[in-house]
């Protein structure tokens, strides 16, 4: 963009920075301006009241800037990036000429106003070349020696101290300039080297990422075959077994159960493995978190009659959530099938549900079991972790994903010697 008034500006900055840059120089400019009008107000007496004429300029800028903040910071639709560098461009000459305008219509002498040139200059340092930022510095260098030579053509004769006071304000211009514009550039080298920083990150974490997933599906694929292996073997074994005709038909039909039985297993655990993988989207539904506790105790009562367990349901019949039952239920289930497994005879375990404390819902399995060992806690929720002989190690991993499709989490609440405790939260935003 160096076309025409936009000859000058350096390396345009994102559209955000730029509208915050320049609200940050019309909130200064307007402190000034207010300034400028509550001194002469105060200390009119000392000063003598200016002509109407500098109140009526002082105002129309203030209410000029003020608008013009309201349009950078206003809603939508806000200024396009193109838009908002003529306007930034322009806003600096318009600052020059309103404080050159301001200068002489104070009628004051040594008032210099003209030190509002600052502000434009710093702007300038921030959007213009160096080349740019010369031409603002010798514009209002060239203004401030017109203001004070047009005051003393109006009035007295002008001594040669007035020069020197002048040639003093623009060498603050020329100071100001320099250092902005140095500071500006270093943050442009900054922000350019975070920029290039940023970007290799990204390709880093791009590059892990990948890698992880693939070391993922090798451990997937390896625990697969590991699991697999063994009842393929078995089934195998039983069957070359079960076909020697000169064995005992009692044992032929020992091994042909050996075979049925690890054929079963083998199903159970590439149904776990197709569960774990391809984990549908929950069907959202308004229901009763009573009804799905109250199954899965049902359930639990069942498979554990002769376990000699107490199996307790808890949940308030009013609470109501949207949710998958058929998922829920399934989470539920793994967890309670693990909490009977680790529940001693005479055991309690409970399966419960609860408003949470973030408006969402609880559920939640206990029981009264030994604690989970220190060294296996970091692993519970490690598809293919088990501490069972036969397990799968999925059942956690399943449940917590499920929990997850319903943008909450699973986690061990509880970890004692005499209760473990799983909670499974329903984000609040699906709670009825």
């Amino acid at each position: 963009m160096r076309d025409g008034r936009l000859s000058f500006l350096a390396t345009p900055a994102e559209p955000e920075v730029i509208r915050r840059q320049e609200s940050v120089l019309i909130l200064l400019n307007l402190t000034l301006l207010a300034a400028i009008a509550v001194v002469h107000l105060l200390f009119g007496p000392l000063l003598g009241t200016p002509a109407a004429i500098f109140f009526v300029v002082v105002m129309a800028r203030f209410l000029m800037q003020t608008i013009e903040f309201f349009w950078l910071r206003g809603g939508e639709p806000r200024p396009t990036g193109r838009v908002l560098l003529r306007y930034a461009s322009a806003a600096i000459w318009v600052n020059i000429a309103f404080a050159f305008a301001v200068a002489l219509v104070g009628g004051k002498e040594e008032t210099h106003y003209v030190v509002l040139m600052v502000i434009p200059v710093v702007a300038a340092a921030f959007r213009y070349t160096p080349l740019g930022i010369g031409v603002v510095v010798a514009v209002t260098t060239a203004l401030t020696f017109l203001e004070v030579w047009i005051y003393y053509q109006r009035h007295v004769a002008m001594g040669v101290t007035e020069y020197f006071e002048a040639t003093n304000v623009v060498l603050v211009y020329a100071v100001v300039a320099t250092v902005v514009a140095f500071l500006v550039v270093e943050l442009r080298h900054d922000r350019e080297r975070l920029r290039t920083s940023l970007a290799e990150l990204e390709s880093t974490r791009d590059r892990l990422v990948s890698e992880e997933k693939l070391a993922a599906v090798g451990r997937f694929a390896s625990a697969i075959a590991h699991e697999v292996r063994n009842p393929v073997a078995m089934i195998g074994s039983a069957l070359a077994l079960a076909r020697d005709p000169a064995g005992d038909p009692a044992q032929r039909e020992q091994w042909n159960e050996v075979a049925a039985q690890e054929a079963r297993r083998l199903e159970a655990l590439t149904g776990d493995f197709l569960t774990y993988a391809r984990q549908k989207r929950p069907d959202l539904q308004l229901a009763g978190a009573a009804t799905t506790v109250g199954y899965v105790a049902e359930v639990a009562r069942a498979r554990f009659a002769d376990a000699g367990l107490e199996i307790h349901a808890e949940c308030p019949e009013e609470l109501v959530a949207a949710f998958d039952p058929y998922q829920i239920q399934q989470a539920l289930l793994n967890l309670v099938v693990n909490a009977g497994d680790a529940t001693p005879a005479g055991g309690r375990v409970t399966v419960g549900a609860r408003r949470g404390t973030r408006g969402g819902v609880d559920f939640y399995v206990e029981n009264t079991g030994p604690a989970i060992p220190a060294e296996v806690v970091p692993r519970l929720f490690e598809p293919f972790f088990t501490t069972k002989p036969r397990g799968s190690g999925l059942g956690l991993a399943i449940s917590r994903t499920i929990a997850r499709g319903h943008d909450g989490d699973l986690a061990l609440d509880a970890n004692g010697p005499s209760l473990v405790r799983f909670v499974l939260t329903v984000a609040p935003g699906a709670a009825g």
